[in-house]
Protein backbone atom coordinates (compact mmCIF):
# COMPACT_ATOMS: atom_id res chain seq x y z
CA UNK A 1 0.00 0.00 0.00
CA UNK A 2 1.73 3.48 -0.85
CA UNK A 3 2.01 6.06 0.98
CA UNK A 4 1.28 9.63 0.08
CA UNK A 5 3.16 12.24 1.01
CA UNK A 6 1.50 15.75 2.10
CA UNK A 7 3.51 18.48 -0.05
CA UNK A 8 5.91 20.19 1.28
CA UNK A 9 3.86 23.63 0.57
CA UNK A 10 0.90 22.69 2.15
CA UNK A 11 2.60 21.33 5.27
CA UNK A 12 4.27 24.66 5.38
CA UNK A 13 1.29 26.92 4.94
CA UNK A 14 -0.40 24.90 7.82
CA UNK A 15 2.86 25.69 10.31
CA UNK A 16 2.05 29.67 9.23
CA UNK A 17 -1.82 29.48 9.66
CA UNK A 18 -2.87 31.25 12.79
CA UNK A 19 -4.43 29.24 15.12
CA UNK A 20 -8.62 29.60 15.31
CA UNK A 21 -9.97 31.06 18.44
CA UNK A 22 -13.22 29.58 19.45
CA UNK A 23 -15.87 31.54 19.77
CA UNK A 24 -17.58 31.98 23.38
CA UNK A 25 -21.12 31.35 23.04
CA UNK A 26 -23.68 34.01 24.25
CA UNK A 27 -26.42 33.58 26.50
CA UNK A 28 -28.94 32.91 24.57
CA UNK A 29 -32.00 35.68 25.39
CA UNK A 30 -34.91 33.39 24.18
CA UNK A 31 -33.69 31.56 26.85
CA UNK A 32 -34.38 34.54 29.40
CA UNK A 33 -37.34 35.44 28.19
CA UNK A 34 -40.76 34.91 29.52
CA UNK A 35 -44.32 34.35 28.17
CA UNK A 36 -46.70 36.88 28.71
CA UNK A 37 -50.61 36.78 28.35
CA UNK A 38 -52.36 39.65 26.80
CA UNK A 39 -55.80 40.34 28.20
CA UNK A 40 -58.62 42.86 27.10
CA UNK A 41 -60.35 44.83 29.89
CA UNK A 42 -63.33 43.51 31.64
CA UNK A 43 -65.76 44.57 29.92
CA UNK A 44 -64.65 41.91 26.92
CA UNK A 45 -64.36 39.58 29.87
CA UNK A 46 -60.67 39.20 30.11
CA UNK A 47 -60.21 37.52 26.69
CA UNK A 48 -57.09 36.33 25.86
CA UNK A 49 -56.26 38.59 22.70
CA UNK A 50 -52.12 38.19 22.18
CA UNK A 51 -49.28 35.94 24.11
CA UNK A 52 -46.05 37.67 23.80
CA UNK A 53 -42.63 36.99 25.03
CA UNK A 54 -40.72 39.59 27.24
CA UNK A 55 -37.84 39.45 29.70
CA UNK A 56 -39.30 42.12 32.12
CA UNK A 57 -42.87 43.29 32.71
CA UNK A 58 -41.48 46.93 31.83
CA UNK A 59 -41.06 46.05 28.40
CA UNK A 60 -44.77 45.47 27.91
CA UNK A 61 -45.94 48.47 29.70
CA UNK A 62 -47.24 50.83 27.19
CA UNK A 63 -47.57 48.06 24.37
CA UNK A 64 -50.54 48.18 22.34
CA UNK A 65 -51.98 45.19 20.22
CA UNK A 66 -54.78 45.26 17.86
CA UNK A 67 -57.55 42.77 17.41
CA UNK A 68 -60.28 42.52 14.98
CA UNK A 69 -64.28 43.57 16.55
CA UNK A 70 -65.54 40.24 15.17
CA UNK A 71 -63.06 37.95 17.19
CA UNK A 72 -63.95 39.44 20.55
CA UNK A 73 -67.86 40.29 20.03
CA UNK A 74 -68.52 37.66 17.38
CA UNK A 75 -70.31 40.11 15.65
CA UNK A 76 -69.37 39.21 12.19
CA UNK A 77 -70.75 43.07 10.61
CA UNK A 78 -67.93 44.22 12.44
CA UNK A 79 -65.25 42.13 10.88
CA UNK A 80 -63.98 45.57 9.29
CA UNK A 81 -63.32 47.19 12.67
CA UNK A 82 -59.97 47.13 14.54
CA UNK A 83 -59.85 47.51 18.43
CA UNK A 84 -56.89 48.78 19.89
CA UNK A 85 -55.92 47.69 23.93
CA UNK A 86 -52.77 49.22 25.34
CA UNK A 87 -50.95 47.03 28.11
CA UNK A 88 -51.42 49.40 31.47
CA UNK A 89 -50.88 47.10 33.76
CA UNK A 90 -48.68 43.65 34.43
CA UNK A 91 -49.52 40.49 37.39
CA UNK A 92 -46.93 37.97 37.31
CA UNK A 93 -47.48 36.47 33.35
CA UNK A 94 -50.66 38.34 33.03
CA UNK A 95 -50.56 41.86 31.08
CA UNK A 96 -54.04 43.80 31.35
CA UNK A 97 -54.86 46.56 28.83
CA UNK A 98 -57.24 49.46 28.51
CA UNK A 99 -59.51 50.50 25.66
CA UNK A 100 -57.42 52.63 23.98
CA UNK A 101 -59.44 53.73 20.54
CA UNK A 102 -61.29 51.87 17.60
CA UNK A 103 -60.97 52.32 14.01
CA UNK A 104 -63.21 51.04 10.75
CA UNK A 105 -60.30 49.54 8.16
CA UNK A 106 -59.39 52.49 5.05
CA UNK A 107 -60.80 49.13 2.78
CA UNK A 108 -63.78 49.11 4.06
CA UNK A 109 -64.83 52.13 3.68
CA UNK A 110 -63.57 52.40 -0.26
CA UNK A 111 -65.65 49.37 -0.95
CA UNK A 112 -68.85 51.66 0.37
CA UNK A 113 -68.24 54.70 -1.67
CA UNK A 114 -69.85 54.48 -5.43
CA UNK A 115 -69.12 57.27 -8.11
CA UNK A 116 -72.31 58.48 -7.33
CA UNK A 117 -72.51 59.58 -3.69
CA UNK A 118 -70.75 61.92 -1.50
CA UNK A 119 -68.82 61.18 1.51
CA UNK A 120 -69.06 63.89 3.95
CA UNK A 121 -66.47 63.61 6.82
CA UNK A 122 -66.17 65.17 10.48
CA UNK A 123 -63.45 65.09 12.54
CA UNK A 124 -63.91 66.45 15.99
CA UNK A 125 -62.58 66.44 19.32
CA UNK A 126 -64.88 65.74 22.32
CA UNK A 127 -65.11 65.73 26.35
CA UNK A 128 -66.43 62.60 27.54
CA UNK A 129 -68.05 62.54 31.02
CA UNK A 130 -65.04 61.15 32.77
CA UNK A 131 -63.01 64.16 31.29
CA UNK A 132 -61.06 62.47 28.83
CA UNK A 133 -60.42 64.48 25.47
CA UNK A 134 -61.29 62.19 22.60
CA UNK A 135 -61.18 62.64 19.02
CA UNK A 136 -64.14 61.09 16.50
CA UNK A 137 -64.11 60.86 13.33
CA UNK A 138 -67.62 60.43 11.40
CA UNK A 139 -68.64 59.67 8.19
CA UNK A 140 -71.63 60.29 6.12
CA UNK A 141 -72.68 58.66 2.47
CA UNK A 142 -75.52 59.94 0.35
CA UNK A 143 -77.46 57.69 -1.86
CA UNK A 144 -76.47 60.43 -4.65
CA UNK A 145 -74.47 63.35 -5.32
CA UNK A 146 -75.68 66.32 -2.61
CA UNK A 147 -74.61 70.12 -3.03
CA UNK A 148 -72.02 71.71 -0.71
CA UNK A 149 -74.48 73.14 1.46
CA UNK A 150 -76.29 70.36 2.04
CA UNK A 151 -72.07 68.31 3.00
CA UNK A 152 -71.64 71.48 5.48
CA UNK A 153 -75.46 70.84 7.27
CA UNK A 154 -74.68 67.16 7.48
CA UNK A 155 -71.31 67.75 9.05
CA UNK A 156 -73.03 70.05 11.35
CA UNK A 157 -75.47 67.12 12.85
CA UNK A 158 -72.68 64.74 12.50
CA UNK A 159 -70.34 67.17 15.11
CA UNK A 160 -73.91 67.23 17.27
CA UNK A 161 -74.09 64.07 17.41
CA UNK A 162 -70.30 63.04 18.48
CA UNK A 163 -70.25 65.91 21.38
CA UNK A 164 -73.64 64.73 22.36
CA UNK A 165 -72.90 60.64 22.59
CA UNK A 166 -69.15 61.60 24.05
CA UNK A 167 -70.91 63.83 26.97
CA UNK A 168 -73.60 60.96 27.48
CA UNK A 169 -70.48 58.50 27.96
CA UNK A 170 -66.81 57.88 29.70
CA UNK A 171 -64.47 57.10 26.93
CA UNK A 172 -64.68 53.52 27.44
CA UNK A 173 -68.18 53.19 27.17
CA UNK A 174 -67.94 55.36 24.19
CA UNK A 175 -65.80 52.85 22.90
CA UNK A 176 -67.67 49.87 23.49
CA UNK A 177 -70.59 51.25 21.86
CA UNK A 178 -68.51 51.32 18.40
CA UNK A 179 -66.97 48.08 18.83
CA UNK A 180 -70.91 47.07 19.82
CA UNK A 181 -73.43 49.19 17.78
CA UNK A 182 -74.01 52.32 16.12
CA UNK A 183 -73.13 54.76 18.38
CA UNK A 184 -74.65 57.55 16.08
CA UNK A 185 -77.35 55.88 14.61
CA UNK A 186 -79.40 58.58 14.99
CA UNK A 187 -77.79 61.54 12.78
CA UNK A 188 -78.90 59.52 9.77
CA UNK A 189 -82.74 60.48 10.60
CA UNK A 190 -81.38 63.85 10.99
CA UNK A 191 -79.38 63.91 7.85
CA UNK A 192 -81.95 62.44 6.35
CA UNK A 193 -84.18 65.26 6.51
CA UNK A 194 -81.53 67.36 4.73
CA UNK A 195 -80.41 64.99 1.51
CA UNK A 196 -80.97 61.11 0.53
CA UNK A 197 -78.64 58.84 3.28
CA UNK A 198 -78.01 55.50 2.94
CA UNK A 199 -75.88 55.29 6.41
CA UNK A 200 -73.96 57.13 8.83
CA UNK A 201 -71.21 55.69 10.69
CA UNK A 202 -68.05 56.43 12.88
CA UNK A 203 -64.69 55.38 10.90
CA UNK A 204 -62.21 56.14 14.34
CA UNK A 205 -62.39 57.35 18.07
CA UNK A 206 -58.56 58.24 19.76
CA UNK A 207 -58.00 59.01 23.38
CA UNK A 208 -56.00 62.70 23.04
CA UNK A 209 -55.55 63.07 27.00
CA UNK A 210 -56.19 61.41 29.98
CA UNK A 211 -58.60 62.89 33.35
Amino acid sequence: MQMIDEPTNAKESKKEAAPRTRKRKGVDKWKTKKWFTILAPATFNNAIIAHTPGEEAEGLMGRTVHVSARDLTGNIKKNQLMLAFKVNNVQGLNAYTRFDSVEVQPSALRRLVRRRSTKVESVDDVMCKDGVRARVKSVALSANKISRPQQAAVRRILHAEAAEVAAGNDFESLLNHCATGEPIAKAIDKARKIAPMKRVDVLKVTRLSAV
